[in-house]
């Protein structure tokens, strides 16, 4: 028994390892030197056009799974003898749901005023997004039958398959790069990944075929439509904005250059993300052990707390060094602003990754959803007043008190449901901490001028060793 753990506690720390790597390694390399490098080619106003009804597909992305999913994922783990009636009737009612997720879309876009080529943008937009709700259900079979390090292997392959692709037509052909150039190889990539998966699935289930059951259809749709409602929610609540952009102003480059400061903001909530993936079971482990998760939890937090501050000053020092390397073509000093905005509301979110996991590990699924809800109805007040009066910014001031709301909301009932109690001196040392770094940072962005990267890294680690010496982050911590 205890190799037993032993080989487990291996592979699971092997795997997170391997996931963390794709994550800071592959992900970012795409983001900042792919997706970027389309935008910049592309220009604001073709940029913002597809951002904009991106946004739109993704919002009614909910209709092609309905919490089928995570619902599926949780079931296989508990019984891998389910996939087998599992994958053929899921695979049908995934086709069905994918139809109805097309004709819903064309008829809402119409209503809305799409154009006759927004609404064939929609579709293209939409069969990738199709392509993708597929991949993901099957990869998570995938990772229910225990193969992790194939699905950490999968998780990446779509966009190391772009990078390829897309890094090979921008940077070494010499033909005019178009919007459907992009479309098509996120078709193709999710068209190579769908395959291999789709394979693998049929493989471990020892089938070949898909059926339909509306007697499956019923039973399973009445089990996974709680977990579709977070979705929605969740999706509503970081999608909205660029949608409305899109529609609200007679131009579309105000949602492009949103798009702009919005692709670093989203590829720092990667790291959110991880920490929630991690902190799930651990909490969820961990509840009826109050002085254990209180250290946890304390712990987390101080770590996001480095990272997101960290992070928010350092992009703040250099916003214009990070907007002209990664915009070239299209930058002006408007464009850094909104970056900064936007970027101060990363401090929030990253820690509602904390409390708002733990709120979900406890079974707060239901002050979780009204948080969140509440949070999108501010956030689409909000955005119906900024947006027609500051285009972009007045989005990435929504967005700033949108998510110090959620922040707020889901801390207060950590602090109701959890003995976890309020340290006024740690608070003390935290805001400490907050100035200190603010002013240290801007001392040396002001008095040495060096290759910005170089100095960006520098202040990444003067801020780490501060964060230790402060006591905030503590080996003991760590380990424990």
């Amino acid at each position: 028994m205890p190799n037993k753990l032993n080989d487990l506690k291996r592979e699971f720390l092997i795997n997170i390892a391997f996931l963390i790597f794709i994550n800071v390694l592959i992900k970012p390399l795409y983001i900042f030197f792919i997706d970027a490098k389309v935008q910049d080619t592309l220009g604001l106003e073709t940029y913002g056009l597809y951002f904009g009804v991106f946004n739109f597909a993704y919002i009614l992305y909910i209709i092609t799974d309905f919490g089928i999913q995570n619902y599926n994922s949780k079931t296989i783990s508990q019984n891998r003898e389910l996939i087998k009636e599992y994958l053929p009737n899921i695979l049908g009612i995934k086709v069905l749901l994918s139809l109805a997720y097309l004709i819903i879309g064309i008829a809402i876009a119409f209503l809305i005023g799409y154009s006759p080529f927004m609404i064939k943008l929609f579709i293209a937009i939409a069969v990738n997004l199709i392509l993708l709700s597929f991949i993901l259900y099957l990869r998570s079979n995938i990772s229910a039958l225990g193969k992790y390090r194939w699905d950490s292997i999968l998780s990446s392959l779509e966009k190391l398959i772009l990078i390829f692709i897309l890094g090979f037509i921008l940077y070494y052909s010499n033909f005019e790069f178009e919007l459907k150039y992009f479309i098509l190889a996120q078709t193709l990539a999710f068209f190579i990944v769908f395959t291999i998966v789709l394979s693998i699935n049929f493989h471990l289930a020892k089938i070949r075929y898909i059926k339909f059951s509306s007697q499956f259809f019923k039973r399973i749709l009445k089990k996974s439509l709680p977990y579709s409602l977070v979705f929605l929610l969740m999706t509503l609540y970081m999608k909205m904005d660029g949608f409305m952009l899109e529609r609200m102003l007679d131009t579309p480059a105000e949602a492009g250059i949103y798009a702009e400061a919005f692709r670093l903001y989203e590829a720092f909530n990667n790291i959110g993300y991880l920490f929630a993936v991690l902190l799930l079971p651990m909490f969820a482990s961990l509840l009826d052990k109050n002085n254990k998760l209180k250290n946890l939890v304390l712990t987390s937090h101080n770590i996001m707390l480095f990272i997101a501050v960290s992070a928010v000053v350092i992009v703040a020092l250099y916003r214009e060094e990070i907007m002209i390397f990664l915009y070239p073509k299209e930058y002006n000093s408007y464009h850094s602003i909104i970056l900064v905005v936007l970027m101060l509301s990363f401090f929030a979110i990253s820690l509602t990754y904390i409390y708002g996991t733990l709120l979900t590990a406890a079974g707060k699924i239901t002050i979780f959803n009204k948080i969140v809800f509440l949070g999108v109805i501010i956030n689409l007040v909000l955005n119906l007043i900024l947006i027609p009066r500051k285009g972009a910014l007045g989005a990435a001031i929504a967005t700033v008190f949108t998510q110090y709301f959620v922040l707020l909301g889901q801390y207060f009932y950590t602090l109701k449901y959890f003995d976890l109690g309020f340290d006024f001196v740690l608070f003390f040392k935290r805001i400490v901490y907050l100035i200190a770094t603010i002013l240290l940072l801007y001392f040396i962005k002001s008095y040495f001028s060096y290759n910005p990267w170089l100095m960006m890294l520098i202040s990444g680690l003067i801020s780490m060793i501060f964060a230790i010496f402060s006591g905030l982050i503590k080996f003991s911590d760590l380990k424990r």
